[in-house]
């Protein structure tokens, strides 16, 4: 049996069984209990609140339901004036349906799990609770990485809590690499850590080889999320700090808009080939955690290479572009801060978080849960979890789905026709596009 999914098949058991063996050494129940050990939420001026019910939307599935019922079952013995109301959902992907059930007094949940880049949106239209008014900053800032924290802030004040996470790193084929000559002094595939030397490995590859250099994400969402990325790396920034100005005719922009058309040369123009990547066809993928299962163990048929992203500016951070989910509460909610105590609990929770970032291959958010051996000592897992300490989060902007949707056609047009001018008509569209969205949302 592959030993890490051994591996993580025990661990996940262990953490299941610290959360049961602890609500049930409290006297755990789903009602909770009046134990000496409990301790009932009080709100932001000490008074005890009455018994209260909260929702929460959760995704459905076996296993993600026994890690929410365990957390529950403990959080209510040491909080027995509280009672969890558990709304099943398909998947994490509910910005839609939250959107309608938000004006739903029937449908609106307490707790809520979305996509940061859709927080900012729903704070900018006065939808979502502050969370740093019941105490987020206080309580919780410092237990997460500065950039995972920040995600969730809009006009200086939070409005989400940290579920899980997901980055990027570089993945390659040694063995198409070995092929390539692309090796160290012992005749070993060796990783690029520049942007120059991921160029020079592409053309060795595409010159010495069959196979494809690289898999470039075109036309689609992931696209926006890797380029957000490229210009971090370069030092720049696709939005004003205020969140109003659109920045994607900046110096900064163009730099990394032709750093990401001059890896095009190397990759499919017409699709997206993640999927030959895991087959043993191409030598290069950015990609996440999610698929490792994909390239490692039994199941991979080639001997893969896992490295941080490249640099591409002397001076300035490899960063990667930042995948996460977090908590929020509606700020028509009746139980705003039960919800938050309760969500507090969930994002700060090292059992909760490792089981949930396991079971969906995604990382966990704390600081604690990222220093835990389980990834420190797993390299692969430790080469994603020092990554996430270098991420660039997509903009804090209300105006993300249209600026999202902007930059994947400015990307495609840029690769499709890399001429000078047609790239600066790319741009200039995008540009004109996403600024005249920003403007309509603080006008």
């Amino acid at each position: 049996m592959n030993t890490k999914l051994l591996s993580k098949c025990l661990l996940s058991a262990c953490l299941t069984f610290a959360l049961t063996s602890t609500a049930t050494s409290c006297g755990g129940n789903n009602g909770g209990n009046n134990g000496s050990n409990s301790t009932p939420i009080t709100d932001s001026s000490g008074n005890v609140l009455k018994d209260e019910e909260i929702s929460i939307w959760w995704p459905s599935g076996k296993a993600l339901q026994k890690i929410m019922n365990n957390a529950i079952n403990e959080y209510t013995t040491l909080h027995p004036n509280i009672k969890v109301k558990v709304v099943k959902k398909a998947g994490l992907d509910v910005y839609d349906a939250y959107k309608l059930a938000l004006n739903d007094n029937k449908a609106r949940p307490d707790i809520a799990i979305l996509d940061h880049v859709y927080v900012q949106a729903l704070a900018h239209d006065n939808q979502l609770a502050d969370l740093s008014e019941l105490g987020s900053d206080e309580d919780t800032k410092d237990i997460f990485p500065s950039s995972v924290y920040s995600a969730n802030v809009y006009n200086n004040k939070n409005y989400g809590l940290p579920l899980s996470a997901n980055t990027v790193i570089l993945m390659y084929n040694k063995d198409i690499l070995k092929e390539a000559g692309y090796v160290d002094a012992n005749g070993e595939a060796k990783a690029p850590k520049t942007y120059t030397e991921l160029l020079e490995a592409c053309e060795m590859v595409k010159t010495n080889t069959d196979y494809t250099p690289f898999a470039q994400p075109i036309n689609n969402s992931f696209a926006a999320m890797e380029f957000a990325s490229y210009v971090g790396r370069v030092g720049g920034n696709i939005v004003s700090s205020d969140s109003k100005q659109v920045l994607l005719d900046s110096k900064e922009v163009r730099e990394a808009v032709d750093d990401w058309v001059s890896l095009s040369k190397y990759a499919s123009q017409n699709e997206y080939e993640e999927g030959k990547f895991y087959t043993g066809k191409i030598a290069f993928i950015e990609m996440g955690s999610w698929n490792i299962s994909k390239v490692s163990g039994s199941t991979s048929i080639f001997n893969c290479g896992f490295t941080e992203m490249v640099s591409m500016k002397e001076n300035v951070e490899n960063y990667s572009g930042l995948g996460l989910y977090s908590f929020v509460v509606a700020k028509k909610s009746s139980h705003t801060q039960a919800a938050y105590e309760f969500a507090k609990y969930l994002s700060t929770n090292k059992e909760f978080q490792m089981a949930f970032a396991q079971e969906k291959n995604l990382l966990p958010v704390t600081n604690e849960s990222l220093n835990d051996p389980y990834y420190t000592n797993d390299e692969i897992l430790n080469v994603f979890s020092s990554q996430l300490k270098k991420v660039t989060p997509r903009p804090a902007t209300p105006a993300w789905p249209t600026l999202e949707q902007q930059i994947v056609n400015m990307l495609f047009n840029c690769v499709s026709n890399p001429t000078t001018d047609g790239i600066d008509s790319a741009i200039s569209s995008a540009q004109k596009k996403s600024q005249e969205a920003t403007d309509r949302k603080f006008n």
